[in-house]
């Protein structure tokens, strides 16, 4: 081999080396238990995971899910546990860390039958209905919302949303708080009520957008440009689309005036 040709490929070791690592990685990722449809555990899949994993494919990279309660995500990372945490964001307490673009936003309402015709502009309002609420939303939720929780006599909180769900259409609580989409889904789900009827969101609450974070900034890249692939091809849409197919509902107002 002529010495100059030698030296050529003695340079281009070490950078073929690096793009061959930086896209052959199986990624350890803290997820939070089951979250539908975001992520549905038990089924390894879910709208959130499913952008998330084919968002890494498109980097080079194998998602390798490792589900733990969601309060315990971000620790997951910080002690070593894992090479990524997915829903997060830069507000949460992480160092050393790599944070992505947004790939998905979540969007708590407060919702409630269109037929009874509730006056909702803000929180204050909740007091004159029964409500109940996803748990813990009083801790993750603004001030405000807090504030008319301890006041207001007939709040609760559950973990079963679906059970939200039920309550809302069989006319048994007058409102709800969770997020669109969750709602959405579990109306799917829903056999033992009849969930056809129109609804209103009352648009209290801002949307929360989240990332991911790496311990690598290269993982990071790779991501970021795989999530651009998906959301130009219209990938991103059909999966949020396939997890939320709507209800057959009567023709009817499904939103109502935001004000905050």
């Amino acid at each position: 081999m002529p010495p100059f040709l030698l030296v050529r490929l003695l340079l281009l070791l070490p950078l073929l080396a690096t793009t061959l690592s930086s896209h052959a990685d199986t990624i350890r990722m803290a997820v939070g238990l089951a979250l539908p449809p975001y992520v549905i555990s038990a089924e390894n899949r879910g709208m959130e995971l499913d952008i998330v994993r084919e968002a890494l494919a498109l980097g080079g990279h194998q998602l390798q899910p490792l589900y733990v309660p969601f309060a315990r995500v971000p620790e997951s990372l910080s002690q070593g546990n894992a090479d990524a945490a997915m829903t997060v964001s830069t507000a949460t307490e992480l160092t050393a860390a790599y944070f992505s673009d947004e790939h998905i936003e979540y969007h708590n309402s407060v919702i409630a039958l269109a037929q009874r015709h509730l006056t909702i502009q803000q929180f204050s309002d909740l007091l004159n209905y029964s409500l109940i609420a996803f748990q813990n939303a009083s801790h993750y939720l603004p001030q405000t919302y807090q504030q008319m929780a301890q006041q207001h006599p007939q709040y609760r909180e559950i973990a079963q949303q679906n059970i939200q769900v039920a309550m809302l259409f069989s006319g048994r609580i007058d409102t709800i708080v969770m997020d669109i989409n969750i709602f959405e889904y579990y109306r799917q789900q829903e056999r033992q009520v009849d969930v056809k009827a129109a609804v209103q969101f009352f648009m209290l609450f801002p949307p929360t957008p989240y990332q991911v974070a790496f311990t690598r900034e290269q993982w990071r890249d790779d991501f970021n440009r795989g999530l651009k692939k998906l959301r130009a091809s219209g990938r991103w849409q059909q999966i949020i689309d396939a997890y939320l197919r709507p209800v057959r509902q009567p023709t009817g107002p499904d939103t109502a005036p935001a004000q905050r």
